[in-house]
């Protein structure tokens, strides 16, 4: 007898497994489809298209969703919509979800803008939700290439976040916590990571630390390995009203080579860089503070060449060139200068055995380059001064000795042979005067 009855309780404990699992089959939850498409089309003020509904039993209650499209063009798209109920509070208290999560969402630029709010309940009351987990996004951007992400976040009364995690598929990574008043840590951690937005350069290692407060992100401590050499300093962003970044930055041992290629650009100029920057922009996007940066500072390049330039050569008034014509130097100075795409170096100076250059250099955003140096070059009676005049582009630069020094090296050649051609082109050189620079 009581065999009998442990069978029985196995058998009903089986068919109830077995509902269970098939329940999901059995329910037929897809008549409500056009319903629920119908009210989420008037929440979003988008039309709203669900491919397939379904509901689960186990292991808790839950309703998935999958193909969700939004938007006449597709603006966002999801691949699996997963929402789980708290279901005491559906008997008593504020009703709430444990967990939304998505997968596989692909959003147009234009989704951002899409209005909307949270999910009410029955009787018109916000929805709390406490976790937050969407995986696979890829946010399409007109103007910036954005890596897909996952983001998962613990949330609080009204949706405040109590831990968030952040992680892209090129290598960033960030951790959110709360700390009170509300401000947040945070920690950004990268690896072989690649900026986003402006130059595209790639940190080898990248760790920062700070505070959020509302929109405003104050990072006091950032650390950086980069092309060799490092990188320390302080960033603050803000984008309250507008896009606003500021901060300043030391650079020390930073290969110039790899950086000028990453910007696609020739690599004419090589050696270590060592730089104390200040920079800030405004812009009513991310995308376009590159375009409004402002950036000024000292600079120090030791070790290199300028490849495509002769500087030892100037005195040629003839502007004869090579392919291997080069500048080598031990020590290569000046002020940045940096506005948008438009760059100038003041106070520049360039100093070897064989010259010594000084003046300015100013490049515009079609990188016409002009400007205007003292060269002064090692002769056997002394150093011998010749300014000259920059022009044509920055990838194929233009440097010749000014009119007032050709004229001089004309009249001392031709009209006064008795004081030569240098002593003559020494005397126009005065007369037009110097270009100044850094070097003292």
């Amino acid at each position: 007898m009581p065999g009998r009855k442990l069978r029985w309780t196995l058998g009903i404990l089986a068919l109830l497994l077995v509902v269970a699992l098939a329940a999901p089959f059995l329910v037929p939850v897809s008549r409500f489809i056009p319903e629920i498409e119908r009210v989420a089309s008037q929440k979003l003020g988008q039309p709203v298209e669900i491919a397939e509904l379904r509901l689960s039993i186990l292991p808790t209650p839950r309703v998935v969703a999958h193909g969700i499209r939004v938007g006449k063009a597709d603006l966002a798209k999801i691949g699996e919509l997963e929402i789980v109920p708290e279901l005491k509070s559906f008997l008593s208290g504020p009703r709430a979800l444990r967990l939304v999560r998505a997968q596989k969402v692909e959003l147009e630029e234009a989704a951002l803008g899409i209005p909307g709010a949270m999910p009410k309940g029955a009787g018109g009351e916000a929805l709390e939700l406490r976790r937050l987990v969407l995986k696979q996004v890829q946010l399409k951007h007109s103007k910036v290439k954005l890596p897909e992400f996952d983001l998962e976040a613990d949330l609080g009364p009204g949706y405040s976040v109590e831990q968030a995690r952040f992680e892209s598929r090129d290598g960033l990574k960030a951790r959110l916590a709360p700390q009170g008043g509300g401000i947040s840590s945070i920690e950004l951690e990268g690896r072989n990571w690649t900026l986003p937005v402006g130059a595209p350069l790639t940190f080898e290692r990248l760790l920062a630390r700070g505070r959020l407060r509302g929109e405003q992100l104050d990072l006091p401590d950032v650390e950086a390995a980069l092309y060799g050499g490092t990188l320390t300093g302080h960033v603050r962003v803000d984008w309250a009203k507008q896009w606003q970044i500021g901060g300043e930055a030391k650079i020390a041992g930073v290969d110039l080579v790899p950086v000028q290629r990453a910007l696609a650009k020739p690599a004419r100029l090589s050696g270590r860089l060592k730089a104390e920057p200040r920079f800030s922009a405004q812009a009513k996007s991310p995308e376009l503070l590159g375009a409004a940066l402002a950036l000024d500072g000292p600079f120090e390049v030791v070790g290199g060449a300028y490849q495509g330039v002769d500087l030892s050569k100037v005195a040629d008034i003839t502007g004869s060139k090579s392919a291997e014509d080069a500048t080598h130097f031990e020590q290569f100075t000046g002020k940045l200068e940096l506005r948008g795409e438009r760059v100038r170096i003041n106070e520049l100076c360039v100093r070897s055995p064989k010259l010594q250059a000084g003046g300015f250099i100013q490049i515009e955003p079609d990188e016409t380059l002009s400007g205007r140096l003292d060269v002064a070059l090692a002769r056997t009676s002394g150093f011998v001064s010749v300014p000259v005049a920059l022009s044509g582009k920055a990838s194929d630069p233009t440097i010749r000795p000014t009119k007032g020094y050709v004229l001089g090296a004309v009249v001392g050649s031709v009209l006064l042979p008795g004081i030569g051609t240098a002593g003559g082109a020494s005397v126009g050189s005065r007369i037009e005067g110097g270009a100044g620079g850094g070097c003292k």
